[in-house]
């Protein structure tokens, strides 16, 4: 039964009913008394939600997630790791998320998304994923003084919680490792260039280029969306240049599938004719033929960082400024690199 349906039960006004409910002592002790005693009777529960919003707390935090490509195909799986490590340590401290999805790669709907949910009163706290390098959401969290944590890093100036893979180390090393094996041919497919990640991954492709003195060639970096079908038709022109990458370092486990299917239809044997290293070590990554060399990372204990964070936000325990955690990455080797080709 609603609270609607009670106060016309009892012949008073849903104000009255509702203060005398939340024990407010303008009602008096036996109007509340037979309120509380009609409620019990007749099975009625205060909606949490209701009472929450009402004392000025949701137990919400809000997360908007990036669809994985821009005509609204599901989530990249990574965030089903990520958001599970935050609920663990949230849910014990009574806080849920409020998850929403952005369909398509665009800044401006998804900060008016994030204003949603912050004049609506929604959410207590937000976690804000795949940063950009120049990021609006900071600043419409900061304008409403509500805590945040960012999965990942921006440009912005003033101080703030955030959490991070390396993704710079992260493609050095993949470099280095196609370097050490003779390649020097190598193309960088890399996602979306206004996302912080692609900028640290580019830097570390380049700084390992310069570590070995040799100069980058501009058409062998291209920027997509981070999906199989990005991966293989960014691949697919590159093999068409003369001459061709020999190696390609993927910005996700998903492009590097689409990379593989793009070099077996020109016909190079994978880890001998080409190589291709991707970035995720996903669940298909060690089970596709031949088996993804690819960088590991602990999405799911990043995701409990970041809980354990938020509820440290919230309870004014620590400030934005103590948020900084960056972790580190393993590059996991299988089968799909190898040697250069000798005619390289």
């Amino acid at each position: 039964m609603s609270i609607v349906l009670l106060a016309k039960d009892l012949g008073l006004s849903i104000s009255t009913v509702s203060r005398a409910l939340n024990g407010y002592e303008d009602v008096s002790a036996a109007t509340r008394e037979r309120v509380i005693q009609r409620a019990k009777a007749i099975g009625y529960r205060p909606n949490p939600s209701a009472r929450r919003l009402g004392a000025g707390k949701t137990s919400a935090i809000g997360v908007i997630l990036p669809a994985a490509g821009s005509t609204g195909q599901a989530v990249d799986s990574m965030y089903s790791s990520l958001l599970g490590g935050v609920v663990t340590e949230i849910e014990p401290a009574g806080y849920h998320l409020l998850a929403s999805m952005q369909a398509k790669h665009d800044a401006a709907r998804e900060a008016a998304l994030f204003e949603n949910f912050i004049r609506g009163g929604w959410v207590d706290a937000l976690l804000i994923v795949r940063t950009r390098v120049h990021d609006a959401r900071l600043e419409l969290a900061r304008a409403a003084k509500m805590p945040f944590v960012t999965y990942g890093r921006t440009e912005s100036d003033q101080p703030y919680a955030w959490v991070d893979t390396d993704n710079e180390k992260a493609f050095h090393l993949a470099t280095t490792r196609l370097l050490d094996l003779g390649h020097r041919r190598i193309a960088l497919i890399n996602g979306p260039d206004e996302y912080s990640f692609a900028q640290f991954r580019r830097r570390g492709y380049l700084r390992a280029l310069a570590s070995r003195k040799l100069k980058p060639d501009p058409a062998w970096i291209l920027h997509g969306e981070l999906t199989e079908t990005a991966g293989h038709e960014l691949c697919r022109s590159l093999l068409i240049r003369r001459p061709a990458p020999t190696a390609f370092v993927c910005a996700t486990d998903s492009m590097a599938f689409g990379a593989i299917a793009a070099c077996r239809e020109a016909g190079l044997a994978i880890g001998t004719d080409v190589s291709v290293i991707g970035y995720g070590n996903s669940s298909l990554s060690a089970f596709c033929d031949p088996p993804l060399t690819t960088m590991e990372h602990q999405v799911f204990e990043n995701g409990r960082y970041v809980g354990r964070a938020l509820l440290q936000l919230l309870r004014k325990e620590i400030e934005p400024a103590e948020v900084h955690y960056l972790e580190p990455v393993v590059l996991v080797p299988r089968k799909s690199d190898g040697p250069a080709p000798l005619e390289a």
